[in-house]
């Protein structure tokens, strides 16, 4: 038992460490590159703290662990949700009446693609031959289709969007490559990346036996062990960027995750080549699926609407929508828990 913990944990301990720094680089080349906060944020700052859930998702799906492959994505996602709640203890004076509403683009754009997520779990679960053939074209489901057309449309929009906002003041992020080169930069993002990959190969075994080894569900498996080890770089990103009062950068980097987050399942089914995985899972971990993906949309519309609302609510020191979002978190892994027994 113990060499299954030091195997998660040194797992865990590079992909955290690299996640970390090549969220920096990721800030460092918006800067260089002349983009917007938001569309940084949810584009290169989301692209590079995402790697970890893409790599370790596609390994636990190549090894058939389907189950664990949605636990870890959907946990990811309420758990980068949560990261809000801790960017909004930085500050007495609620964060979401200063954001940039073209967050609201992001977070719908994620919104729709659980929905398809949703839409795909529940269509996997019905047994008629009739609903199979719908389910998939050849061996990629029709819902992660939808999620790459989805995802694709909705990155061109934010991009135009970010090209048209020129005033936009330039990024600035605290970090130690401002003495090399572009291309330097580029170098040590490539190589962070492959340390990334290795690492989160070896964290998805890892979690997949201890899994086993606590005999919890595929579901639950993931949204703790992979879920959250894995939104690490999103979280400590968070914290930086709150702490330099950077809170755009912030939410669209947690946006931008679990918009990319969801792509990540469809690459994973893309690579399956045994059907859509979206039909590989059991009764039990396709329930808890949908019921995480509901809580995220859930999540996700309290975020929203309190951007939406420039909301300067407060309770305590946390803003309502951060009290909010607190208490679905913890039903979040509460009903997974229980699924798992």
């Amino acid at each position: 038992m113990i060499t299954l913990w030091l195997h998660f944990l040194i797992s865990s301990l590079f992909v955290t460490g690299a996640g970390l720094y090549i969220g920096r680089v990721s800030g460092e080349l918006g800067e260089r590159l002349k983009l917007g906060k938001a569309w940084a944020g949810a584009v290169l700052l989301s692209l590079a703290t995402t790697l970890p859930e893409l790599i370790t998702t596609v390994t636990v799906v190549w090894r058939g662990e389907t189950g664990l492959a949605f636990g870890g994505v959907l946990g990811s996602m309420v758990f980068n949700l949560f990261i809000l709640v801790v960017v909004d203890i930085f500050d007495t004076d609620p964060i979401y009446h200063r954001l940039s509403t073209n967050h609201l683009l992001t977070g719908l754009l994620g919104c729709v693609l659980l929905s398809a997520v949703v839409f795909g779990l529940s269509l996997g679960q019905v047994g008629t031959p009739q609903f199979k053939d719908i389910q998939a074209i050849s061996f990629i489901g029709i819902s992660s289709i939808a999620i790459i057309f989805f995802y694709i449309a909705g990155q061109i929009i934010l991009f135009q969007l970010a090209k048209s906002e020129n005033a936009e003041p330039r990024i600035k992020i605290a970090t130690a490559f401002d003495r090399f080169s572009t291309k330097q930069i580029f170098g040590i993002y490539f190589g962070l990346a492959g340390i990334i990959i290795i690492a989160a190969y070896q964290l998805g075994i890892a979690a997949e036996n201890l899994g086993r080894a606590f005999n919890f569900s595929a579901t639950f498996a993931g949204a703790t062990l992979i879920g959250i080890v894995t939104s690490l770089p999103e979280f400590t990103n968070g914290i930086a960027c709150a702490r330099q009062k950077e809170y755009d950068l912030a939410m669209g980097n947690i946006l931008g995750a679990n918009a990319f987050v969801i792509v990540v399942l469809a690459i994973a089914d893309l690579l399956y080549l045994k059907g859509s995985i979206f039909s590989f899972l059991s009764p039990t971990d396709a329930t808890s699926s949908i019921i995480m993906a509901s809580l995220a949309i859930m999540m996700q519309g309290v975020a929203l609407g309190a951007l939406a609302g420039r909301s300067r609510h407060r309770i305590w020191r946390l803003g309502a929508a951060s009290v909010l979002l607190l208490f679905l978190y913890w039903v979040s892994l509460v009903i997974a828990y229980r699924f798992s027994l």
